[in-house]
C-alpha cells in the first residue's frame, strides 16, 4: 500500500529493439533526464529520485507550482528535464541535481529552468491505484492535472507506436516507452507492460588510443577527424566480444606511435596506462547523444571495420 512521504522505488521499462504498432498500447515520449516521484499530502510537497532520495530542495519551483496546483492528496511519476537548444540536456539537469546549496540552488533555478513531466498517477486521496490498468490510471491524470510550467502532462498515442517513434527520432530525443493498456504499476519491477524504445545514433570514428589486459582490449580512446585536428570524442568498450577483443589487440601492436594523436588530449585515470596509436582503424559506435563538452555519452561498439 503507498502513502505519501513514504519514498518507494519506481516501475522500470524492458528495452525493446524496435517501435511497433498495436492497440493494446499507449505510447509516450522517453524523456532524457532523472526520475522523480512527486508526493503531496496536506498541501505540502516532496519529491524523490529512483532512488529513493529526497530532491524536494533541488527544485523549488516545481514544489511550490504543484502544491498550487493540486488540492489532492497524491502519489505523481514523472521525469525532471531540462531543456537546452528545445532538446533535453541531461549534462544541464545534472547541475541542477547535484546541487546542495541553497544560494547555488537559486541561482541555478534562474540560469538552468527545468521541466517536470508528468507521466503517470499511483496514488489519489487514500487509494492506491497501482492496481489499476495503465489506461484508467492515464485518463484520471489529464483530468485531475491540466499543464502549467513547469508541469507538463505527458501525451499518451494510442495505437501508433512507429509514427511516435518517428517523431521522436527526427526532434533527436531519446525514444518512446510503449505501455500495455491493461497493465497495472508494479512498485521496483521491471516489467513487460512497459517497453523502451531508444533511439540511437550511430558514428564512425577511428582509434586514436586503447587500454588492454592480457591480450584483449578492453577501452578504446575514439576521435575524429575535423580540418587537420584529430578531436577525441569520448571511449568505448562495450560491444566488442572475446576474439574482436583478441584481434583487434593484434592489430593495434602494428600502429603504435610514442604520442598522443588528439589534439584535445583525454583524461585518463591515475593508474591506467594508455597505448596511443596512428588513426587508421575505424570503428562504427551508437550512441545516445553527445555532452555539452563534447564526447558521446554511452558509446557501444558495433563494428571495428578493420
Amino acid at each position: 500500500m503507498l502513502n505519501p512521504h513514504v519514498p518507494f522505488f519506481p516501475m522500470e521499462p524492458i528495452l525493446h529493439v524496435e517501435a511497433f504498432d498495436d492497440p493494446n498500447y499507449g505510447f509516450q515520449i522517453k524523456w532524457d533526464g532523472v526520475r522523480i516521484l512527486a508526493h503531496l499530502k496536506d498541501g505540502k510537497c516532496q519529491l524523490y529520485n529512483r532512488k529513493k532520495n529526497n530532491r524536494t530542495a533541488q527544485y523549488p519551483e516545481v514544489t511550490l507550482t504543484l502544491a498550487n496546483l493540486i488540492s489532492h492528496d497524491i502519489i505523481l511519476d514523472g521525469e525532471m528535464i531540462a531543456l537546452k537548444d528545445n532538446k533535453p540536456s541531461f549534462s544541464q539537469l545534472i547541475r541542477r541535481d547535484f546541487a546542495v546549496d541553497t544560494a547555488t540552488i537559486r541561482y541555478l533555478s534562474g540560469l538552468i529552468p527545468v521541466t517536470y513531466v508528468i507521466f503517470d498517477i499511483l496514488y489519489k486521496n487514500g487509494r492506491d491505484l497501482t492496481e489499476y490498468p495503465f489506461m484508467q490510471r492515464d485518463e484520471l491524470l489529464k483530468s485531475l492535472i491540466l499543464s502549467k510550467d513547469p508541469i507538463v502532462v505527458t501525451d499518451t498515442i494510442l495505437h501508433r507506436g512507429n509514427a511516435l517513434f518517428s517523431i521522436a527520432k527526427s526532434a533527436e530525443l531519446e525514444g518512446i516507452v510503449a505501455k500495455k493498456l491493461d497493465s497495472p504499476y508494479r512498485v521496483a519491477k521491471k516489467c513487460s507492460g512497459w517497453l523502451m524504445i531508444k533511439h540511437r545514433r550511430s558514428l564512425t570514428a577511428l582509434i586514436g588510443g586503447y587500454i588492454f589486459v592480457g591480450r584483449e582490449v578492453r577501452s578504446l580512446f575514439l576521435g575524429v577527424f575535423q580540418d587537420n585536428d584529430f578531436i577525441y570524442v569520448g571511449r568505448a568498450g562495450s560491444g566488442l566480444n572475446h576474439q574482436s577483443a583478441l584481434l583487434l589487440f593484434e592489430r593495434l601492436q602494428e600502429i603504435k606511435i610514442s604520442h598522443c594523436p588528439f589534439t584535445n588530449s583525454p583524461k585518463q585515470g591515475k593508474r591506467e596506462i594508455v597505448y596511443w596509436v596512428r588513426p587508421s582503424i575505424e570503428v562504427m559506435i551508437e550512441y545516445m547523444d553527445f555532452t555539452d563538452e563534447g564526447f558521446v555519452r554511452h558509446p557501444v561498439i558495433k563494428q571495428v571495420l578493420f
